[in-house]
């Protein structure tokens, strides 16, 4: 008589693969780990030679290879440094902080987030001291396109400048232009009272006379207003080029620079 075989339970099955796979896995994450210290070690020869973008390249792999390596992240700020990135390099050094504990498994790394927050804090005075718009030496300077690599913070300082004195001149000469035509029409005004209220003596009934006259007045009311606004316009415009072109910074809704942690920011 045959005796029927046991079944095979699913979760023996399991097991077998288990034991199986288990060593292969444990090899695969080994060698990843050990290529991450590798990665992590070309970073810090290539952070050493100062191969900022290589150095950054190397520790995202070591990051990628093997999370946990926490110490990755503060060589990765430190290329980041090297490249200009401050504020970023800044959380990645307060992250690794964070996650670490502490500095005690890297403790030159604090040094290395308060020499790049110095770095910030003096960014943003002499980004702020830029944007404060310092007189031109040469009051022709603005008038012609400077020789600044365009981009450059110098560039978009005599930009925003340039953009300032260019909208008050408009002012200036909106407001001469009414002037003028207010000027012109009192002017063509008064002499058409003149010659009509002379005329009127002779011939005080007559209706194109008095035509005339009306449109004499009309002319003056109408001088009178445009000079009115023409005036404080011309002023206003005038003065605030002198003092634009005298270094001083006009205030209102003009374009204008401010300094953020990136650089300088042009704002409208």
């Amino acid at each position: 008589m045959i005796r029927q075989m046991p079944k095979s339970s699913p979760f023996a099955a399991l097991s077998v693969v288990f034991l199986l796979l288990s060593p292969a896995a444990a090899a695969a994450q080994a060698g990843s780990e050990s290529e991450a210290s590798r990665q992590l070690e070309f970073a810090q020869a290539e952070l050493n030679s100062q191969n900022f973008q290589k150095a950054l390249t190397s520790a995202e792999s070591a990051l990628r290879l093997h999370p946990p390596l926490y110490e990755a992240m503060a060589y990765k700020a430190l290329a980041l440094e090297g490249l200009g990135d401050l504020k970023v390099a800044e959380s990645m050094l307060i992250t690794y902080r964070e996650l670490r504990g502490g500095w005690e498994n890297l403790p030159g790394a604090k040094a290395d987030l308060e020499r790049v927050q110095d770095k910030i804090g003096d960014r943003i005075r002499r980004l702020e001291q830029m944007a404060a718009l310092p007189p031109f030496d040469d009051v022709k300077d603005l008038d012609d396109m400077p020789s600044f690599p365009d981009g450059s913070e110098e560039f978009l300082q005599w930009m925003v400048l340039r953009q300032q004195i260019d909208t008050a001149e408009s002012r200036m000469q909106v407001g001469g232009g009414l002037l003028g035509g207010g000027i012109a029409l009192l002017a063509a005004g008064g002499v058409a009272l003149a010659v009509t209220s002379s005329l009127s003596k002779g011939d005080p009934n007559n209706a194109n006379i008095e035509a005339f006259y009306a449109g004499g007045l009309g002319a003056l009311f109408s001088g009178a207003t445009l000079s009115a606004v023409g005036i404080p316009l011309t002023i206003s415009g005038a003065g605030r080029v002198a003092r634009l072109k005298k270094g001083g910074v006009a205030r209102g809704t003009q374009a204008r620079l401010e300094a953020t942690t990136r650089g300088l920011a042009l704002r409208f």
